[in-house]
């Protein structure tokens, strides 16, 4: 009965102690393989996903596939039940972009659809209305990113808007707060009657869209070539 009741609270430990998740992109030209913990990563997405990390200070170590040179060497603290999306740019500095809770999950469940990272058949996922309620993170003003519920409440707003200056407001206003995929953005942008309204929300947009290597898909939103060529003179800006 002992021996029962000793392995139950080790399995109980177990999983209580790995529950925390941390998604990575390098956000640099190259080929990289990460380590965090004891797992190692390498794809060529540059987009790395850590599940059942213990809680507490993890280690994290990123070096570029073939020349081996450490682009960055450090540590976070992960809390338990907690996701963390980071990205690291070419000069090996590690800004976190999002820290949120996530639901308890084993084998047999799934994960939020429209996570930029993990796609699944669950339409909307578990938290429409995002920000998350009872956010211990009260700094993180984005809603989860390309939550499809809440995108597409305001989506149907936006289309019912008939002028094209008030749609203008609603958009950038929209895109301050939510972290929005290219997609949607580029579906946003296809809303608005005129071309100058189009370059002002995807220049706008920009800042906070969630995946940028994907904002090519903006460009067949314009009707003229030469304001997706204004688009792309201000991200080089950037």
């Amino acid at each position: 009965m002992k021996a029962i009741i000793t392995l139950a609270i080790l399995l109980i430990l177990h999983f209580r102690g790995s529950a925390s998740e941390l998604f990575i992109r390098v956000n640099t030209t190259g080929e990289y393989y990460v380590t965090v913990y004891d797992q190692t990563i390498y794809n060529r997405s540059n987009v790395f996903k850590f599940f059942d990390l213990p809680s507490g200070i993890t280690t994290v170590l990123v070096r570029h596939q073939y020349t081996n040179t450490i682009l960055y060497n450090g540590t976070l603290s992960l809390k338990h039940n907690e996701r963390i999306i980071a990205e690291i740019n070419q000069f090996g500095n590690l800004a976190i972009i999002q820290k949120s809770l996530i639901q308890e999950i084993n084998w047999y469940t799934s994960y939020p659809m429209n996570d930029p990272y993990i796609g699944n058949p669950y339409p909307g996922g578990p938290y429409p209305g995002t920000p998350y309620p009872g956010n211990p993170y009260p700094g993180n003003n984005h809603p989860y990113p390309g939550n499809n519920s809440a995108y597409l409440q305001f989506l149907s707003s936006f289309k019912s808007e008939s002028m094209d200056s008030n749609k203008l407001k609603m958009a950038k206003n929209y895109a301050s707060s939510n972290a929005l995929t290219a997609e949607q953005i580029a579906t946003i942008s296809k809303g608005f009657s005129f071309d100058s309204n189009r370059l002002e929300f995807a220049k706008h947009a920009y800042a906070t869209c969630y995946d940028k290597n994907n904002y090519f898909m903006l460009k067949d939103t314009f009707s003229f070539s030469s304001n997706y060529n204004a688009l792309l003179k201000h991200i080089e800006g950037k």
